[in-house]
């Protein structure tokens, strides 16, 4: 039951609303972008997973881009991608700190890549500003204030 509590509140932290509600916490006004259709996309960007730290962790795209994200995990450990908001990343972060047994399914906006794997991750950039992305497995990543697996997508204005 307490698992598919924590999955529930996920659904909604992430998915619920987070389109909308999370794209208007990004402050000054930015959204987060939505999940993008594979046949859209403008370029392939590929970011390695190794233990601490994503490569690279500054991106650079243009507003209205659909890009695919190849994750090549090629660390020791499993790791994720998230994005979103900070404040959003470091709720998720939170929760997965208190319910480290929690059974984690892949969103839009976050998958799971286990080591030596490859996955991908189609994302639509609609607004101009900052996007974040980090891992918040525990002990991956301690909040965005801090150093560890997180990184920027910088969304240049048409």
């Amino acid at each position: 039951m307490k698992k598919i509590l924590i999955s529930i509140a996920s659904a909604f932290i992430l998915t619920g609303n987070w389109t909308g509600a999370v794209a208007d916490e990004g402050g000054a006004g930015e959204g987060v972008g939505s999940p993008g259709d594979p046949a859209k996309a403008s370029r392939t960007i590929e970011i390695t997973m190794v233990e601490n730290r994503f490569k690279p962790s500054e991106i650079n795209v243009k507003q209205g881009e659909t890009i695919k994200f190849v994750l090549k995990n090629a660390g020791k450990k499993k790791h994720e991608i998230m994005i979103g908001t900070p404040e959003a990343i470091d709720e998720h972060g939170r929760m997965m700190k208190k319910h480290p047994d929690a059974e984690h399914h892949d969103e839009p906006n976050m998958i799971s890549v286990n080591s030596g794997d490859t996955r991908e991750l189609i994302w639509h950039f609609a607004d101009a500003g900052t996007v974040y992305y980090a891992c918040p497995l525990p002990g991956h990543f301690k909040g965005m204030n801090f150093p560890g697996m997180k990184g920027t997508i910088n969304v240049e204005a048409k």
